[in-house]
């Protein structure tokens, strides 16, 4: 019995991509015969990049363990692979249509650019404290997304802006749970509701 789980898939006008918990990836055509490859762990995250013919030639897939391979479509041969010695992929950003460099973001909030243009194939650029969500960039900045903050950097590492909405989250958080202390509260002293629910409420300011 196949118990294979799907944990990563992208959607392509030609078909999709399937990827499965034991690092399992299968190219799924509209029309024509599917292929298959098995990768040493699982992907964490997947990116499609088109060739000269506007059509996505190739797919860039980060596992587990801080790999970046490179497969063809729709064959599935591996055309490059890079290895951070990191921790999880988290995101994958091309930097240009007219290149194959790639920026790479990890679960440890490790910036690299990585692509057979580069010597060594792969630069750390810089790192920020948090886990990266997801990543853009354009010829002047790198806009990096971490949980709820968003970042802004130049390509040395500079920070330009950051929006922190962990800050908005809370605030609106304890206006909530305040809201809801005054409500329990005029419940208890109606009779409604015991002493007990109130104790791991916020102080009334």
């Amino acid at each position: 019995m196949n118990n294979r789980v799907v944990i990563r898939s992208l959607v392509l006008p030609e078909g999709y991509i399937a990827a499965m918990d034991d690092g399992f990836i299968s190219w799924r055509p509209n029309v024509g015969v599917r292929r298959n490859i098995r990768l040493d762990y699982p992907a964490s995250t997947l990116l499609a990049v088109g060739g000269p013919n506007g059509k996505c030639d190739s797919i860039w897939c980060g596992d587990t363990k801080g790999n970046i391979i490179q497969l063809s479509l729709p064959m599935l041969n591996i055309l490059n692979k890079f290895c951070l010695n990191s921790s999880s992929i988290r995101a994958i950003c091309a930097i240009s249509t007219s290149s194959d460099k790639i920026l790479v973001g990890t679960c440890d909030g490790e910036i690299w650019t990585v692509g057979n243009e580069i010597p060594g194939g792969k630069i750390l650029l810089f790192s920020i404290d948090n886990a990266i969500t997801s990543m853009r960039c354009n010829d002047d900045n790198i806009t990096i997304q971490s949980g709820w903050s968003r970042y802004t950097f130049d390509w040395t590492g500079a920070e330009i802006e950051h929006h922190d909405h962990n800050k908005i989250f809370t605030s609106k958080k304890l206006k909530r749970d305040n809201r809801r202390s005054r409500l329990l509260k005029f419940q208890l002293e109606n009779g409604n509701q015991p002493e007990s629910v109130l104790l791991d409420l916020p102080v009334i300011a």
